[in-house]
């Protein structure tokens, strides 16, 4: 994906070329197709079950990447679970906070979130901060995860933009991306979960998170979060050890702030307030 291809099973829309629409082939027989054209949300709770798995590196990452987003599914009927690789258990420059102190405080502070989301609890895998690789391990969970809960959306890092920094970040996205394809639908990968009577399953799509960030033209589905604006504030202010004392206040006018300095360029046909990601389609 890096080098700009696509692998095979699956459509990326951020390369998608005018032929590719036509390459979505069913991969079995009598399958429902998503249709590239129409809105992704839309499209995957109309034809699939209305489950979604949201795979972050740590605990808010969710929240201030996808929050408004998780609010509307979650409004829509959408049960969505949430899986966080690390507790977060290095984010603090408090000399006087201990790693395993900050780590519960900042899983405690998660299901706050998430309840105020409307999510289901997470899961921590319990990683340390910066202590996360693509391996084996990593991915054994994550697809465990996906045979339990059979979702039909993920929502995770994209770990393969230019420039992104966080080594954390990076691994949750690569390796939530290797663990769906082609990991989870294969009995062969992973095959003790047969013993747990968990099928393999392949979800019907994904939305790559943090896109937007490198700048206009980088991410290709945009979520109207207007509706849900508040509800992401106050679920990123549940991570009250991250927040410094901000009050929902002085987030919503750092977020109109941020609106006031749009860059030259963003496209006014956009929703104003807007969470944007790169989506991914997968064949089934």
């Amino acid at each position: 994906m890096q080098g700009g291809g696509r692998l095979p099973g699956m459509v990326t829309q951020r390369r998608r070329s005018s032929s590719a629409s036509s390459a979505v082939t069913p991969r079995r027989s009598g399958q429902i197709e998503i249709d590239p054209a129409k809105d992704l949300i839309s499209e995957v709770g109309r034809k699939f079950a209305k489950r979604a798995l949201c795979v972050f590196a740590h605990p808010d990452d969710l929240e201030f990447t996808s929050g408004g987003t998780v609010a509307r599914l979650c409004a829509e009927g959408w049960r969505v679970d949430i899986i966080v690789t690390t507790s977060g258990n290095k984010g603090t420059k408090d000399p006087s906070v201990t790693g395993q102190m900050l780590a519960g405080e900042r899983e405690e502070e998660a299901r706050n979130a998430a309840a105020i989301l409307g999510a289901s609890e997470p899961v921590f895998l319990g990683f340390h901060d910066g202590g996360t690789a693509n391996d084996d391990e990593l991915r054994a969970l994550i697809v465990r995860h996906i045979r339990r809960s059979r979702p039909e959306l993920v929502i995770t890092w994209d770990g393969f933009r230019p420039g992104f920094n966080h080594r954390d970040h990076r691994v949750a996205g690569q390796a939530t991306y290797d663990a769906i394809y082609p990991s989870s639908d294969d009995h062969l990968y992973y095959p003790l979960d047969k013993e747990e009577g968990l099928e393999p399953h392949r979800p019907a799509a994904m939305l790559l998170a943090g896109g937007g960030m490198a700048g206009p033209g980088a991410a290709d589905y945009h979520v109207d979060i207007s509706g849900h604006f508040r509800t992401k504030i106050r679920a990123i202010l549940a991570h009250t050890s991250q927040m410094g004392g901000r009050t929902e206040a002085d987030m919503v006018r750092m977020y109109e702030e941020r609106r006031a300095q749009a860059p030259e360029g963003d496209d006014p046909s956009l929703p104003p307030l807007r969470e944007s990601f790169t989506k991914v389609i997968f064949r089934r």
